[in-house]
């Protein structure tokens, strides 16, 4: 009898070992696949200006997707990177989805083995914030759904702090096609001409362009 408990308890013992082992081994990649990592901008990092976007910089080395295939990815194959307006993230480790003001596939650096950058968008920008504060950015790939929680392996969340976006850069330009346009009609109103009266017309062009531009593309507050 002793020896029958002795022996259970060794197969339950065996049994409690091989379970945590398996649940350690599904719990992401494979233990020899290095992590994605972000570099630029640092943790806490202050950008004077990103008008032209956030040049982002994060590891992307190759890895395998799935834990028990041969099958390796790489040049920036399968990441990702998000830029959101606060740092909560879900059972899954991603900013949630409800703050994010972006998400783009990963670009790989030419000259840069291992390194990835936020693809640029169809104006050559990176991750554009609209206002001035504090965002967060994260970069996370893509694996199985039975290997990683919610199908993904993420990266710590940074914060990084702008003073100068898109959305001051279109208010600043707005401000001042207001004030060139009033300038401009008062020396319309002085004296009439048609190259003052071209004038007022331009400026007032421009004005309603950068007042689309702030609206429809920048998605700025006015």
């Amino acid at each position: 009898m002793v020896g029958r408990r002795v022996t259970g308890a060794i197969v339950a013992a065996l049994l409690a070992v091989m379970v945590l082992g398996a649940l350690s081994s599904t719990a992401g990649a494979r233990r020899d696949d290095l992590p994605t990592e972000q570099r630029l901008p640092a943790q806490g990092a202050t950008v004077a200006d990103a008008t032209a976007g956030l040049d982002v910089r994060f590891t992307c080395p190759a890895y395998h997707p799935y834990v028990y295939d041969d099958v390796v990815i790489g040049a920036g194959e399968g990441y990702h990177v998000i830029l959101a307006r606060a740092a909560d993230v879900g059972p899954d480790g991603l900013l949630l989805a409800t703050n994010r003001v972006e998400t783009r596939d990963a670009l790989a650096l030419d000259g840069e083995p291992g390194m990835c950058t936020a693809v640029p968008d169809a104006a050559e920008h990176g991750l554009l914030p609209p206002e001035p504060g504090t965002w967060f950015w994260q970069s996370y790939r893509d694996c199985a759904t039975y290997l990683c929680t919610g199908g993904v392996e993420v990266s710590d969340v940074w914060p990084v702090t702008v003073t100068r976006t898109v959305c001051t850069a279109g208010r600043a330009a707005l401000a001042t096609a207001r004030r060139d346009l009033t300038t401009a009609r008062a020396a319309l109103k002085a004296r009439r001409t048609a190259g003052r009266r071209a004038r007022v017309s331009a400026l007032g062009d421009r004005i309603a362009a950068l007042l689309a531009r702030l609206r429809l593309v920048d998605h700025c507050s006015r």
